[in-house]
């Protein structure tokens, strides 16, 4: 049999995420330079945490429900660090031959040594 939960904490949590909400909304007019993102970030995070334990019923429920949230986090953890991680490495190789020849037109010295490698005249 489930718990069965008080309607004053679902207004409770409502309360405080309408507060969260104009909390976010009031950091996006605001310049905290490089805080920004950690301020919008953090209150995010407590509003999936509210949201996660009272209405998803996290919170007093079995092992087997804490282990799936958590595998669920550990999840998302990991495909956003491949995701970074093809993000920030997507520079290092050219893709193509056109960038290539558009690095070569930046610098033409470059595209003698290519030609002079293939056994081309200059």
């Amino acid at each position: 049999m489930e718990k069965v939960v008080a309607p004053k904490v679902y207004f409770g949590t409502c309360i405080a995420l309408l507060a969260l909400l104009a909390l976010t909304r009031v950091i996006a007019y605001v310049d905290l330079g490089p805080f920004n993102l950690i301020v919008a970030l953090a209150v995010a995070i407590t509003k999936a945490i509210l949201i996660a334990l009272l209405f998803m019923h996290i919170k007093g429920s079995s092992r087997v429900l804490h282990l799936a949230a958590v595998a669920g986090v550990i999840w998302l953890l990991f495909l956003i660090s491949l995701t970074l991680g093809d993000y920030l490495t997507s520079g290092w190789v050219p893709l193509n031959r056109i960038e290539q020849q558009q690095s070569a037109q930046a610098d033409p010295s470059r595209m003698r040594t290519r030609k002079r490698l293939r056994g081309g005249r200059i």
